[in-house]
């Protein structure tokens, strides 16, 4: 009896040992794999408030009711935004994030091919502003324009696209009821050349190629020393007198249009060769005479271009060209005449033509390029900042120069993007030499049609945001041709200042600038052109008119700095009446950016 007891004591006691022995070693078991997987839980853990912190700064990025920021994954999958694409796109913030997972709906019908071509060549769109029209959250079509940058991880690998987005309706519709609001000139009361180029299409559609028409370009020869001897108000006068004239020579059967500054474009209907012949020579005989404008005599002299339609070409815009290839043949003969174009003038056209077409793709297929011209001081020879340049290396043409190529780009409308793609890439490159500890300004150059843009100052100010760089770094150079509107100029001038960007005039003394307009304007710095630097050193008269400009910089508080200094000479003559700072080729030639920072340092 006694046996069986101890026996089943013995049973028991062994199940207990069993029963605890698995609990030990299921603890020990759990313990290993905690302290195992203890090291990735806090790296998961360091990863989650990483995320969570770089998704916070990805919000706080922009904070306002036009903007926001996107990203995309490397595949081009899975699009994200900050919270305030809700309130840009007028959107349920309780449907965020989830809000974008259909977002090819959301954009309008008519972009998405284009949308979707955009996203699938991100890599190719950096520095290059694109726009989209998407419905909100009230079915209201907006405009969106977009920057992109890539983001790589630390193998030099694509990890994901980052971009801003800025809501740019108002500008879209300012734009369009600027572009339909007139089809005149307020000046003179003529006509444009946008309404010209529409009654040409109406006349050619209603006449047929049975009927011949004649385009002139007229261009008033040396017209701008009018307006810098006489002053503006009466250089208009003269062009109403010459408006007044021409219609009261031509009659009503001519069309007249005003086609810029100087110039004024005909169209003939039902003229002959001959007939164009006798009525170019009638307005040239009619200019022999002096215009009297408030007891002053003016003696003008005229160019005039001549294309003829059907014989040489059917479309506008080839007519035109090649109007302007006649009026500057004429040029080049002494003036005071008129060329009718000929087919021995299409190897010019043609090379023209070439280059407006390229020039629409120029930008897509990553043909232009910058280079950056360092800015000394002349006293250390020290370079304190660049100016970029534009380049274009065209793939049929060779190396366009831009002298060639950016008036055209002004004709055909380009200027503008081209324009806004320059100021992008030299900002993101100079921020790229800043995170280099190389601390350098940098100068763009601003057409006149670009300054004139009611968002300009908005896209320079959102291009420094999505770059994340020090307005002070920045410098936009504007020709004299924009000080012609004192209170617009300082307007837009006034409104980069409180950006913190420094305004310079470039190529000063070839425009329209006279002492009373520079003491009016808000400049900062004014760089005097080459071609005055060119004959400081043998012309006694333009070493005088350099040094009075430097003294008068000097004395209105301007930063002056001389362009195109190539001799030590020139160098040691600007040092010695004090002009403090320049750049030319004795310095250094435009370079590309990976040579920037062995000339700084």
């Amino acid at each position: 009896m006694m046996m069986v007891l101890i026996n089943k004591m013995t049973d028991q006691l062994s199940s207990e040992v069993i029963y605890f022995s698995w609990l030990i070693f299921i603890g020990v078991f759990l313990v290993t794999l905690l302290w195992h997987y203890r090291g990735k839980l806090n790296e998961k853990k360091l990863e989650i408030i990483s995320l969570t912190k770089e998704k916070t700064d990805f919000q706080k990025v922009f904070n306002n009711d036009l903007a926001f920021v996107w990203e995309i994954d490397k595949n081009k999958q899975n699009l994200l935004a900050s919270i305030n694409v809700c309130t840009v796109l007028c959107l349920d913030k309780a449907a965020y994030p989830g809000l974008l997972e259909n977002w090819k709906n959301s954009v309008h019908p008519e972009d998405l091919p284009k949308f979707i071509n955009y996203i699938e060549q991100l890599e190719d769109k950096v520095g290059t502003p694109y726009a989209v029209r998407v419905y909100d959250g009230n079915k209201e079509v907006k405009w969106l324009e977009t920057f992109v940058n890539i983001i790589y991880n630390e193998k030099g690998e694509i990890k994901k696209y980052i971009g801003t987005a800025v809501d740019i309706t108002n500008r879209k519709i300012e734009e369009k009821r600027l572009k339909e609001a007139s089809y005149y000139d307020h000046l003179t009361e003529l006509p444009n050349r946008k309404l010209f180029y529409k009654v040409f299409e109406e006349k050619k559609t209603n006449l047929g190629t049975d009927s011949e028409m004649s385009i002139i370009l007229l261009d008033i020869d040396r017209f701008k020393i009018i307006n810098e001897l006489h002053g503006r108000e009466l250089g208009d006068q003269v062009l109403i007198t010459v408006a007044d004239k021409l219609k009261s020579i031509l009659g009503a059967e001519t069309f007249i249009a005003r086609e810029s500054e100087d110039e004024f474009i005909l169209l003939l209907e039902n003229a002959s060769e001959k007939e164009t012949k006798f009525l170019s020579e009638k307005i040239i005989n009619m200019f022999k005479k002096p215009i009297l404008i408030e007891g002053q005599a003016f003696y003008l002299s005229i160019s005039m271009g001549i294309s003829r339609y059907p014989e040489t070409a059917q479309d506008v815009l080839a007519l035109y060209q090649q109007a302007e290839i006649a009026m500057y043949k004429v040029k080049e003969n002494g003036k005071k005449n008129y060329h009718i174009f000929m087919t021995d003038d299409a190897a010019l056209i043609e090379r023209k033509r070439r280059i407006e077409f390229g020039l629409k793709e120029a930008l897509a297929r990553n043909e232009l390029y910058l280079v950056y011209q360092p800015k000394v001081n002349l006293s250390t020879g020290k370079a304190y900042g660049t100016e970029a340049l534009i380049r274009w290396n065209h793939p049929m043409l060779g190396t366009v120069p831009p002298s060639e190529f950016i008036p055209i780009a002004e004709e055909s409308g380009m200027i503008s993007e081209i324009g806004y793609w320059v100021v992008f890439e030299a900002i993101r490159q100079n921020k790229v030499w800043h995170k280099e500890g190389i601390y350098i300004e940098i100068a763009v150059n601003v057409s006149a049609l670009q300054y004139e843009d009611p968002f300009f100052v908005e896209r320079v100010k959102q291009t420094l945001i999505h770059h994340d760089l020090d307005p002070k770094y920045l410098v936009v150079e504007i020709t004299e041709s924009v000080m012609q509107d004192v209170e617009h100029s300082n307007k837009v001038i006034r409104e980069l200042h409180e950006l913190g960007v420094k305004v310079a005039i470039d190529d000063f003394g070839t425009g329209y600038s006279s002492l009373s307009v520079l003491n009016n304007v808000f400049i900062d710095i004014v760089k005097i052109d080459k071609s005055f630097i060119d004959g400081i050193m043998t012309t006694v008269n333009t070493a005088s008119l350099v040094k009075t400009m430097i003294q008068m910089g000097k004395s209105l508080s301007f930063h002056i700095v001389a362009e195109g200094i190539e001799s030590k000479d020139q160098a040691d003559f600007l040092k010695e009446n004090e002009c403090s700072f320049g750049q030319g080729y004795l310095f250094s030639k435009p370079l590309n950016p990976e040579d920037i920072p062995t000339k700084i340092s």
